[in-house]
């Protein structure tokens, strides 16, 4: 079976930047250049909902000495790409350039980080583009799903469970906005990931211009587990389909050696195009196109679920055929046959998670995001050379009891 990658040819090169943090680089020999800046500025920290995501996509249109179409213009000709991106604990920036142009490019990216106009226009253009986004993904069965599994699972007053409506956006003001940068940013990032064509020169360059860093404290979440499943439904007017959304808040930590195993139970479940569910709901019921089972690991919380898109009229009917699954895993134990193709898939996406330095630092960000390390990579390797059916069966049976299962739908 292939292995995977060595540990240590998956972590950061540490470069000093003088100020007693570090630079995480992973070095290669293309002309382009990936650069995170990373904070802990993520929905979490919010004083009000659509804060953190408004801040950090609204910080990269202007600046306080380059308008909307002077910054665009100035990063189109130089084929410089910034994406803005905003998750649970922590907010970023990346910066894909080729290497020639870092010189002129870094002084500016500072400016966007330091300096953001936040002009009054750009934030009612925002606004409408938000409220449109909101208006259709409320129509869709499968973001109504997932709203209503995670307000289950956690409250609707817990960060998971928070979720923004139409007229949140015109509640929010964009002097809110404003102080919640000047809380989260103002300080620096929390950590710089470089990959690609990182020499010497590039990293006194990101030292001189990101050095006073002084990163706000980290919270993960505080959670309860759920002990007893329920089932929840919304009609939607105009639906075609039901989604379902299945699962249930895992009492198990990131670094332990039960995850890691739990990883292949899924995987058997629905982590592929063969996999049990995917074999049951789709090509032999034919109740829908795809039916997948996945675990998210948060900070502080590690969560298991169950998705399907299935046809009207349906839907119990779908439900009881993924209990059943469930209990065949704790009933039976996995072939022979049937868990070495689970362990050699679960080798493969891994494989493909890594395959590039631009993948592998994006990996490292994840993790540092979610306040893990490559322990989890050690576990893994471990848990796809030496677990058993039998270990697995054990598992599912404390694990995957259907009873155990939060069940939400929406749709017809």
């Amino acid at each position: 079976m292939i292995n995977l990658p060595a540990t240590d040819t998956l972590v950061p090169r540490e470069v000093p930047l003088g100020n007693g943090r570090m630079l995480h680089v992973f070095n290669s020999s293309t002309d382009l250049v990936k650069i995170d800046f990373l904070y802990e500025a993520g929905s979490i920290y919010q004083p009000q909902l659509l804060c953190a995501a408004a801040a950090n996509k609204l910080m990269t249109v202007a600046t306080d000495n380059m308008k909307a179409s002077e910054l665009s213009e100035f990063m189109d000709f130089r084929g410089v790409i910034l994406e803005p991106n905003n998750t649970l604990t922590q907010s970023s920036l990346t910066v894909y350039m080729l290497r020639r142009y870092a010189d002129e490019v870094l002084p500016v990216v500072a400016e966007v980080l330091q300096r953001p106009a936040f002009d009054a226009d750009d934030f009612r253009l925002w606004q409408a583009n938000r409220r449109q986004e909101l208006a259709t993904s409320m129509q869709r069965t499968p973001d109504m799903a997932r709203r209503l599994f995670y307000q289950s699972l956690f409250g609707p007053k817990h960060p998971l469970g928070w979720h923004a409506e139409v007229e949140d956006v015109d509640r929010l003001q964009l002097d809110t906005l404003k102080g919640y940068f000047a809380e989260r940013y103002c300080g620096g990032p929390c950590d710089i990931v470089a990959a690609g064509h990182v020499d010497d020169a590039l990293c006194e360059l990101i030292g001189r211009h990101f050095v006073n860093m002084s990163c706000p404290e980290a919270r993960g979440l505080e959670t309860t587990e759920v002990l007893k499943g329920g089932r929840n439904s919304l009609k939607m007017e105009n639906a075609v389909q039901t989604s379902l959304r299945i699962g249930r808040l895992m009492p198990l930590r990131w670094d332990s050696a039960e995850y890691a195993r739990l990883m292949l139970l899924v995987t058997a479940l629905g982590g592929y195009f063969g996999s049990r569910l995917m074999m049951n709901l789709r090509e032999d019921k034919g109740y829908t196109y795809g039916s997948y089972a996945r675990t998210q690991i948060y900070r502080g919380a590690i969560v298991f679920y169950i998705t399907a898109d299935v046809a009207a009229g349906t839907a119990d009917a779908a439900v009881g055929e993924v209990m059943r699954e469930l209990n065949r895993l704790s009933n039976e134990p996995l072939e022979d046959e049937e868990l070495q193709l689970v362990k050699t898939v679960l080798v493969g996406d891994f494989l493909r998670s890594v395959d590039g330095v631009f993948e592998i630092s994006s990996r490292y960000c994840d993790m540092l995001g979610t306040s893990i390390n490559e322990r989890f990579t050690d576990n893994l390797r471990a848990a796809i050379n030496e677990t058993t059916a039998v270990q697995l069966q054990e598992l599912a049976q404390r694990l995957l009891n259907s009873e155990a299962m939060t069940v939400c739908l929406a749709g017809v």
